[in-house]
């Protein structure tokens, strides 16, 4: 079409994540979105409607581009080490120069909670399923015994979800990945073994007590 730039819609995402991720949704400008994306006003507004919704766009394609790989970590086989791989992956990131500092979810709660609406229910379903995901993975633990049937799994779920949050918030403060590894290190330790069979040693060298008597 005459006097519309065209442009490739995944490059421009990619620009805008980035930008958007380093500086934060309220202090980007239309204009500073203009200069990374290397489209006109005009498009922005014709394609996305305004900055939120450029913004929504965005997360979006943040959660194809960064979230999903990290959920796709709790596929794991094994529930122990699916926990562990997804808390893993996190400090990898966060430890690559590629990308800013952080989690743009996790940034973007914490500079303005009071984004808007749609904002802050995005965001909010992405924590749903991620806590959804643990929580999954932890109950098959549960089943398979390798997790003891006391746990709560819910509540755990929970804990790893703010875990793995924490994280970011401590690399968007601190650039240390021994310091994150640490963190997960510890964190692991929350969950137990499985239900296991009692042991029998006590009552056998109770009975040999006994006998000497």
């Amino acid at each position: 079409m005459a006097g519309v730039k065209q442009f490739d819609r995944n490059d421009v995402l990619d620009r805008a994540m980035a930008l958007f991720w380093r500086r934060g949704y309220e202090a980007t400008s239309i204009r500073d979105l203009v200069t990374a994306t290397g489209i006109n006003r005009g498009s922005i507004y014709a394609t996305f409607g305004d900055k939120k919704g450029l913004f929504l766009a965005v997360l979006d394609h943040y959660g194809e581009k960064i979230a999903k790989p990290l959920m796709a970590e709790l596929g794991d086989p094994d529930p122990n080490r699916a926990i562990r791989r997804m808390l893993d992956s996190i400090v990898t990131r966060t430890s690559d120069p590629r990308y800013p500092r952080g989690c743009l979810n996790t940034n973007t709660s914490l500079e303005c909670p009071n984004s808007g609406d749609q904002i802050t229910r995005k965001i909010a379903e992405g924590f749903g399923r991620q806590e959804s995901a643990i929580y999954g993975v932890l109950r098959r633990a549960q089943i398979e015994g390798s997790l003891s049937s006391g746990v709560d799994t819910r509540a755990v779920a929970r804990f790893f979800l703010a875990v793995a949050q924490g994280l970011n918030v401590v690399n968007k403060a601190v650039a240390d990945p021994e310091i994150l590894k640490d963190v997960v290190r510890v964190a692991m330790t929350i969950i137990g073994t499985g239900d296991r069979k009692p042991r029998r040693t006590s009552n056998v060298r109770r009975k040999d007590t006994d006998h000497r008597r």
